[in-house]
């Protein structure tokens, strides 16, 4: 992703943030609609783009990090999506 759509997308998401405050007292059912999608959204988007970032070398540390999340969350969460025996880190202990 070039540099300008990281930016861009980054200003959605902090854009969402503050119309979701916004609105969640005034429109509660609005914004619960809202995160429906997103959550739903996040649910198809989330599988590839884990595996696209092992793909590219990213360790399950660095996964986890990107969503705030330790890097035995990021495995469980993702390692089931990659082709077996493409989940582990160098230097991970097995067993």
């Amino acid at each position: 992703m070039a540099g300008g759509a990281r930016e861009e997308l980054a200003g959605v998401v902090d854009r969402l943030d503050v119309l979701l405050s916004d609105l969640a007292e005034a429109e509660p059912m609005a914004v619960l609609r809202a995160i429906g999608r997103l959550e739903a959204l996040i649910g198809r988007q989330a599988p590839p783009a884990g595996v696209a970032a092992r793909g590219q070398g990213a360790t399950w540390e660095e996964i986890g990090a990107a969503v705030n999340a330790t890097r035995q969350a990021a495995h469980q969460r993702w390692a089931r999506h990659l082709p077996r025996g493409a989940g582990a880190d160098p230097g991970d202990v097995v067993g």
